[in-house]
Order: structure tokens, then C-alpha cells, then sequence
């Protein structure tokens, strides 16, 4: 489910003016990327996914998943520019994909915090975190088939 509901964030992420002119639709991932000298970049993890009104029978709920989006940059400014824009643009954003609707998404806030790269290189990055729930219901649980490695 995680996959889907970020593929709502990102697409309302793609669909703003703001975010996009800071930074390109493909530099919006949901995983890190080795090349982070291709800056300025977003990435998305998510950080919780929880019941919020279960219902008797498990068929339907509602569903909130809590998620970091990272704002990377080369400087604090750059960083923070970017998570305003992001934050602006998630602000009772919606969407839908693969038949699961996201109500709605909900700012929580933003922090920002420095990486200092490589040892004793001080070449790090800048990375503004705004942190956001989205609303979802899920119609049915889906059963997850576990494997030895």
C-alpha cells in the first residue's frame, strides 16, 4: 500500500508549479540517489501506516499514513526554499491511484538538519524534512506472502 500512496504524493508534488521549478519531476524518488551532486532533490519515505477508525469487520477503514518528505539542497536557503514549497503544495492535497483514494494530506510540519557527507570532507547536504500524514481508506487487507531468503 505504501508504494500507491506515495505515487499520490509524488504525483501532487509533479502537478506543482512551486515544487517544479525548484526542482525536475525525475529528482522526486522515493529512495535515495547515489549522485547527490544532482541537487536540488526530494525524497519520500514513509514513516507509519495505521488504523485510524477500524471497523468491526475489516472490510473498510480509515487509514493514516505518516510520511517524511526530504528536502535536499547545497545550502539551508536552497533547502528551506524547498520545503515551503513543498509544504504549500501538500496542504490539503488529494489524489487517487490504483483504486485507493487519498482523502486528504495534512502538513505536520518542517524541520531542517545538515549531513556533513563524507569524513572530514564537509561537503554535506542541507535537508529541509516536512512531515505530513495522508488519509486514506482502505477497502480491504491485502495478504502479504512471506518467504525464507
Amino acid at each position: 500500500m505504501s508504494s500507491t500512496i506515495i505515487a499520490v504524493v509524488r504525483q501532487a508534488l509533479v502537478q506543482s508549479a512551486g515544487v517544479t521549478a525548484i526542482v525536475p519531476a525525475e529528482r522526486i524518488t522515493s529512495a535515495y540517489r547515489l549522485d547527490v551532486g544532482t541537487l536540488p532533490a526530494i525524497v519520500l519515505s514513509v514513516q507509519s501506516d495505521e488504523a485510524v477508525s477500524p471497523s468491526m469487520p475489516r472490510t473498510d477503514c480509515l487509514r493514516r499514513m505518516g510520511m517524511n518528505i526530504e528536502c535536499v539542497a547545497a545550502s539551508l536557503k536552497d533547502a528551506r526554499e524547498l520545503g515551503e514549497a513543498v509544504r504549500v503544495a501538500m496542504h490539503g492535497a488529494k489524489g487517487s491511484a490504483y483504486s485507493t483514494t487519498v482523502q486528504e494530506i495534512r502538513e505536520n510540519g518542517i524541520t531542517s538538519t545538515y549531513d556533513v557527507g563524507a569524513e572530514g570532507t564537509e561537503t554535506g547536504i542541507h535537508i529541509a524534512v516536512v512531515s505530513v500524514d495522508a488519509y486514506y481508506r482502505a477497502q480491504s487487507v491485502s495478504p502479504t506472502t512471506i518467504t525464507n531468503p
